[in-house]
C-alpha cells in the first residue's frame, strides 16, 4: 500500500490578487500623474512671465509671454480647457480642444503641454517618484 501526498497549487489566486492590486496601483499613477500633468499646465500659463508684446482688446491690455514660455492667461478660456480623463487600464488624457492651442505650442513657441514644456519636464520626474512610492518600476 504506500503514502501518496497530493500536491496542489493556490498559484491561480495569488496570481489574480496580485494582478487585481497592481491594476489598481497603474491606475492610481495614470490618475495622479495626468492630474498633476493638468495642474502644471495651468500654473505654468499662471506663473508665465510678462515678457512678450502687448496688445489691446476693447479696453483692456494684455502683456503676452514671450517665446519659450507658456502663454499667458487672457480670458482664461485655453486654461480652462485643458482636462484629464482616464481613458481605460493603464492610459489616461490630458488634452484641450481649444483650436489656437497647437498654433501656441507649435508655431509661436509657447511650450505648455508638449515634450518641451517645464509642465511635461515637471510630470515626468512627479511620475517616477509616484511610481516608486506605489510600487512600479
Amino acid at each position: 500500500m504506500g503514502i501518496k501526498v497530493a500536491i496542489t497549487s493556490d498559484i491561480r489566486k495569488r496570481v489574480n490578487k496580485v494582478t487585481k492590486q497592481y491594476k489598481t496601483r497603474q491606475n492610481r499613477w495614470v490618475d495622479a500623474t495626468g492630474s498633476y500633468f493638468r495642474n502644471q499646465i495651468a500654473l505654468g500659463m499662471t506663473t508665465s512671465p510678462a515678457t512678450g508684446k502687448t496688445y489691446k482688446r476693447g479696453n483692456i491690455e494684455h502683456v503676452a509671454s514671450s517665446r519659450g514660455n507658456p502663454p499667458r492667461v487672457d480670458t482664461g478660456v485655453l486654461r480652462t480647457s485643458i482636462q484629464y480623463k482616464r481613458l481605460r487600464q493603464g492610459e489616461g488624457l490630458v488634452s484641450t480642444n481649444v483650436e489656437y492651442s497647437e498654433r501656441l505650442e507649435k508655431k509661436l513657441d509657447r511650450f505648455f503641454m508638449g515634450k518641451r514644456s517645464r509642465a511635461y519636464q515637471n510630470t515626468k520626474i512627479f511620475g517616477k517618484m509616484f511610481a516608486k512610492n506605489i510600487g512600479l518600476k
